[in-house]
């Protein structure tokens, strides 16, 4: 009697290990946005590129990029908000977000990070039938804010490079040292892609080989189904990294 027919203890191992090849894969795919600047340009000071980077700053935004207590510089925004009493209805509606960026001078990095959240409600009557619903959502990754280009470009043309990064964390400064500190010596001077791109194949197969292990000996209709899943796992995930980074095979010779 194998593993799978005797408890489903055996999922917590293999839930970890995809969990861990699903963060890999979301780290790498972001990795290949990294902007970075000419490779003959010498990187400015990190006081003088936060500078530049408040100078940007105008008198009638409506938001505007300040110092931040967990980070660099950050600009935070509240858009929508809305709400409505009367007799028989209440709603209530609001969004908003926080773009945080962190100065990296040791790699000349600038990591940028973005939080968005929302929320509506409603209660009251539909016609003459009652009605209560509602939603609540958060999400956190690269930024969309419409002045993350021009942050990008400022940091390109000082020297730096522009890292988008997934969690809010990674983008202050007690999440910075955390992650240094778990970070293994020799792997922190690694660059984000290489090891993300090491860890994203390797947890893939720790993964299917421990799921092979549990199964016991498998029939050839069942090693075609493994292969068949992962080369479409691999395909369709391919297919995104190599639109991400322009399709390059397409690119004029001039402009490699």
């Amino acid at each position: 009697m194998n593993l799978l027919e005797q408890s489903l203890w055996w999922l917590v191992p293999f839930v970890l290990l995809m969990l861990l090849m699903v963060q890999a894969m979301m780290e790498f795919t972001v990795s290949l946005l990294v902007q970075r600047p000419p490779v003959k340009r010498k990187p400015i000071p990190a006081d003088k590129l936060r500078q530049r980077l408040l100078a940007g700053n105008e008198g009638d935004q409506s938001t505007q990029l300040i110092e931040g207590k967990d980070c660099d510089l950050k600009i935070c925004w509240e858009s929508g908000e809305a709400s409505q009493s009367g007799r028989w209805v209440i709603t209530r509606a609001a969004s908003g977000g926080c773009l945080r960026l962190l100065l990296d001078e040791q790699r000349h990095e600038l990591r940028m990070n973005q939080v968005t959240r929302s929320y509506y409600f409603f209660f009251g009557l539909t016609g003459w039938l009652p009605r209560l619903s509602g939603y609540a959502g958060a999400s956190s990754g690269p930024p969309g804010h419409p002045m993350a280009r021009e942050f990008g470009l400022i940091a390109n043309r000082g020297g730096w490079s522009v890292r988008p990064v997934l969690w809010w964390f990674q983008a202050t400064y007690g999440g910075y040292q955390l992650l240094q500190t778990l970070t293994p010596g020799p792997m922190r001077q690694w660059p984000a892609r290489r090891f993300w791109g090491i860890l994203y194949p390797l947890s893939y197969l720790l993964g299917m080989g421990y799921l092979v292990m549990v199964i016991g000996s498998l029939e050839r209709q069942d090693w075609l189904l493994v292969a068949g899943i992962s080369a479409a796992w691999w395909g369709v995930w391919g297919f995104l990294a190599w639109m991400l980074c322009g399709f390059p095979i397409f690119w004029p010779r001039r402009h490699r």
